[in-house]
């Protein structure tokens, strides 16, 4: 490969603009070139990311305060997951017991001592969970949290304005086609204009539309059969300050799927992600109405899609990112945090790939690796006692091998570390045991066994860690007082 002097980035969603400000922060002698149309609209009303965005604005030097004032950002400590295991339940996934020395059993010990130390906080792995959901409160630090929700259209207007910042070439096309040079690699994009745009590598951000990939031979692998939702609505429903602002996303399970709920500073973003083998549009929105309190004629956005990713995320010299290379349903945010994964990935590969570009093979398998982690942890939360309607009865899902393999063990409260030793996945022992818990996958007596041959020491051990953390982190303010603060900045 000859050393490469133009990137080109096609599409100006949070895929496109994040991969953009990675590789301009790393490769600043590079020209990084964003292409996009603002002709086509981006997707989402109100969007959760997971930790990893965090580590994303740490490392680029973007203003924590700007982020949270431009982008009507709230704070989001974790997900109230209600009604999954079955109607009038509840349990959250907030992984925040964060001072537990990292040991090849990481949390587990505490997590099997704190099951049955209250049985009315179904928030007991959560920390100050159970507060929060009372209170509407934060803890009052800066540094509380490391997740957010977001406006989904400031944020794309904050990250377009980093990226001119950061002198990244913004231009206006509308792509139609490209052209390859003998061995089949991308010379040139062709606008609607018959303009050509050159470059050497080119980062596919495209969205559901995979305009770049879909040239080079790349097709498309159906996980449908693992995650049959394919359909999902959305609504804008507005927020009372009086009542205060929730700092975590709701998740709630409906009768073919379930639905969101994200605060913003201003108003929720809504929607409900269903299959359209078990309830109509049209019938999923009255049922949304009655979820929401509203009279909605129609959606914001009606949407079709199927859970699944193209075979090659690197091929030849373009790089799918974001929905152009696979989507899962939006259960836990992990849209965002696998953009910045695939991004940094990029990253680490790109110079090895100049002189070697077999090397994109082993980002292919670890990109393959780290999406069929979270399909195997999705998954996992549909295995629902839930059996009211003919969705949650017929579970329509072929189990993932993963998954097979691991939950006779994992439901003893036996969640070894070597199952999550691949080198990037999202999800990990600490993730998958919150659900575990949260729909009484667990199996309670063996666990009790477990602790009964605990040596007491060690029991203690654990008892004052827990106890030490919730004392560290005791004083909390409201989340709106919080915000204020931050605004005043």
């Amino acid at each position: 490969m000859n050393p490469i002097k133009d990137i080109v980035i096609v599409g100006g969603g949070t895929a496109g603009l994040i991969s953009a400000l990675l590789l301009k922060h790393y490769f600043s002698y590079y020209n990084v070139k964003i292409v996009k149309s603002s002709n086509v609209g981006i997707i989402g009303v109100g969007e959760g990311s997971t930790e990893h965005f965090d580590f994303f604005i740490k490392k680029l030097g973007i203003n924590f305060y700007d982020l949270i004032k431009e982008t009507d950002a709230t704070v989001k400590y974790g997900i109230l997951f209600k009604d999954w295991k079955e109607k009038n339940t509840s349990y959250s996934h907030s992984v925040v017991i964060n001072n537990n020395p990292k040991d090849p059993t990481g949390y587990l010990p505490l997590f099997n001592q704190l099951i049955f130390q209250d049985k009315f906080n179904p928030y007991i792995l959560s920390g100050h969970f159970n507060n929060w959901v009372k209170e509407k409160s934060v803890d009052d630090s800066l540094s509380s949290t490391k997740q957010y929700h977001f406006d989904t259209y400031k944020l794309n207007t904050f990250l377009l304005k980093e990226c001119k910042k950061r002198k990244i070439i913004i231009e206006e096309h509308y792509v139609e086609d490209i052209e390859l040079n003998n061995k089949g690699y991308i010379t040139n994009l062709l606008t609607n204009k018959k303009e050509k745009i050159n470059g050497d590598l080119f980062i596919d951000c495209s969205g559901f539309k995979k305009l770049l990939s879909s040239k080079l031979n790349t097709h498309w692998i159906s996980y449908k059969d693992f995650l049959p939702l394919n359909h999902a609505i959305t609504l804008s429903t507005p927020l009372d300050l009086n009542k205060g602002i929730e700092p975590y996303t709701k998740a709630t399970a409906l009768s073919s799927g379930w639905c969101w709920k994200i605060p913003t500073q201003t108003k929720y973003g809504n929607g409900y992600v269903f299959s359209d083998e078990y309830i109509s549009s049209d019938s999923a929105l009255k049922e949304f109405n009655t979820v929401l309190n509203t009279n909605f004629d129609s959606p914001i956005k009606d949407i079709k899609f199927e859970t699944g990713r193209i075979n090659k995320f690197w091929n030849k010299n373009c790089i799918s990112v974001g929905l152009s290379s696979g989507f899962i349903e939006p259960l836990e945010a992990q849209s965002i945090g696998f953009s910045i994964i695939q991004s940094f990935s990029i990253i680490e590969f790109l110079n090895t790939w100049l002189s070697n570009p077999k090397i994109s093979d082993k980002y292919n398998n670890e990109m393959v690796g780290l999406f069929n982690n979270a399909v195997d942890y999705i998954q996992l939360h549909y295995f629902s006692q839930r059996t009211d309607s003919k969705f949650w009865k017929e579970k329509p899902f072929k189990i993932t091998e993963f998954n097979k393999e691991t939950f006779n063990l994992f439901s003893k409260g036996i969640i070894p570390g070597h199952y999550f030793d691949t080198p990037k996945i999202m999800f990990d022992i600490e993730n998958f045991y919150q659900v575990y818990y949260g729909l009484g996958l667990l199996n309670k007596n063996y666990i009790k066994e477990i602790l009964n041959k605990t040596p007491q020491n060690e029991l203690n051990f654990n008892k004052n860690l827990y106890i030490k953390f919730m004392k560290e982190n005791n004083k909390r303010i409201s989340h709106i007082s919080y915000l204020n603060f931050i605004k005043q900045k």
